[in-house]
């Protein structure tokens, strides 16, 4: 530059980093925007290496530092949920924090309106999003993530340039989530709340572990919270009732939301002054005299999600509480305290057989509550002398049919055991059948002949083949009645 100028000479014009005329950087042959603030760079290396991917993010002077320490400090104890996928990272990085996260920042940190930008964007990756690999799932030019290197680092396929080395570890957490695929999302009604569901499949290269799985969205807790719904549920275990409780579901909402709404209030107002001058200002408000105040006593989302565990172990059943009230699975199962609970979807939805969850019984007393909860459901009661059963389910609000066989830990190996089947309330006919190819024509007619013959037919094979989709849905065939001659044979 300094040639030029004084030979009179002008600084060329910038040129996009890939253009061969680019002085400043010769070996940058892509920089994109990933997200406000964040700058995704490919750069090509000598030889037949590859390129390197860099990410820029926003960056933090000493007392943005000191107030993300304030913020970790905050949330160390929250198990918070992470995005399962990418476009799950993208939508909730798009929305930002939910009102319950920004009452509690805005107690935390008070600064100027660009270092709150710096701040909230490091602050939702740490708490909301995946951490440092949090820039990686929100480039949505990578295709491919592969973490089986040698060299211990993360090296990504983009549309256009492959293999990029990052300097992302392998090993850091969350960074097996970047390529995650969404292969379904819907909700499942429990009381009044619509709790979301995904089944996704991860798309990384090194790794062993279940290609797709299934996901129950529930509500995240803030610092304690789980606190107050243990108290809120011996609260109302011990409350008199004095009338019949018709409605026990609604019973336990409004004793929930009442209690919930106490506490949380008083936590907040604890401070005197703050609470003098908010009832000032709502005195002045009410003759004109100044702006209404913010009601900062508590976030409504933050109470409905701490009403929705209550009702959850209360009314539902427990960790089971969406997937038995989900019509997209066929079988649900829990084998021992400790390991995911595995569930089939059904296959005319999406067919990909026994699939982990991210549920899981955390000690024997919850899971032993819902196996006797279940059992005693249809009328039966688990005990020493009886300890399995088969029972069915009758939920309000679910139109299958569902069949339940469980065990308590006397004679279950490992813990209890939970065993769930479900029946379409839409069941499928021999049409159905024939036109996804799960059964022949001559199939069916050999059946009906059968049938009309009161022959006798026996349907053996492992779990989940479709022997009681065969046997157990008997208007499948029209009108008519299951023959007294079918019968099925347990696994083999």
């Amino acid at each position: 530059m300094s040639d030029n100028a004084t030979s009179g000479g002008a600084v060329p014009a910038p040129v996009p980093p890939g253009d061969g005329d680019a002085w400043y950087a010769p070996d940058v042959v892509a920089q994109y925007e990933v997200s406000p603030g964040v700058v995704a760079t490919v750069s090509d290396t000598p030889g037949d290496s590859g390129f390197e991917y860099a990410v820029r993010e926003p960056g933090l002077g000493p007392e943005d530092r000191a107030a993300m320490e304030r913020i970790r400090d905050h949330f160390t104890v929250v198990n918070r949920r992470r995005p399962l996928t990418r476009e799950g990272t993208a939508e909730r990085a798009a929305a930002g924090f939910e009102p319950k996260y920004r009452r509690a920042l805005d107690r935390l940190i008070d600064t100027s309106p660009a270092a709150w930008r710096r701040l909230t964007y490091h602050a939702l990756c740490e708490l909301r999003l995946l951490g440092e690999s949090t820039p990686l799932a929100l480039d949505d030019r990578i295709e491919v993530v592969d973490v089986g290197r040698a060299d211990n680092r993360v090296v990504v396929h983009t549309e256009n340039y492959a293999p990029a080395r990052t300097a992302f570890d392998a090993d850091a957490a969350f960074v097996d989530r970047v390529a995650g695929e969404r292969l379904r999302r819907y909700t499942v009604d429990f009381v009044d709340f619509a709790v979301d569901v995904v089944i996704y499949r991860d798309h990384l290269l090194g790794s062993d572990h279940f290609s797709t799985k299934y996901a129950v969205l529930e509500p995240d807790l803030l610092p304690g919270d789980e606190r107050l719904i243990e108290e809120c549920k011996e609260r109302i275990w011990e409350a008199n009732v004095e009338n019949v409780v018709e409605d026990r579901h609604a019973f336990v909402r409004e004793r929930a939301r009442q209690f919930l709404s106490r506490r949380l209030t008083a936590r907040n107002t604890r401070a005197w002054v703050a609470a003098t001058k908010y009832r000032v200002t709502t005195a002045l408000a009410e003759y004109g005299l100044t702006v209404p105040p913010v009601d900062s006593r508590y976030a409504t989302d933050r109470l409905d999600d701490l009403v929705y565990y209550v009702l959850r172990d209360y009314v539902g059943h427990g960790v089971l509480t969406v997937p038995i009230r989900d019509p997209h699975l066929e079988d649900v199962e829990a084998n021992r305290v400790d390991e995911r609970v595995k569930v089939i979807p059904r296959a005319d939805n999406l067919p990909v057989g026994r699939i982990p969850t991210n549920l899981a019984f955390s000690d024997e007393t919850a899971f032993v509550n819902v196996v006797t909860q279940l059992a005693a459901s249809d009328g039966t009661e688990l005990n020493a002398s009886r300890p399995s059963a088969k029972v069915n389910l009758d939920l309000r609000g679910v139109a299958e049919t569902i069949r339940c066989a469980v065990a308590l830990p006397v004679i279950s190996e490992g813990g209890p055991h939970v065993s769930i089947r479900k029946q379409a309330g839409d069941p499928m006919t021999p049409v159905d059948l024939i036109e996804r190819d799960a059964i022949s024509t001559e199939l069916v007619t050999l059946l009906w002949m059968l049938y009309e013959h009161q022959g006798v037919v026996l349907f053996s094979g492992p779990t989940g083949v479709g022997k009681t989709t065969l046997i157990e849905r008997p208007h499948a065939f029209r009108s008519l009645r299951r023959p007294a001659g079918l019968h099925r044979r347990g696994e083999p």
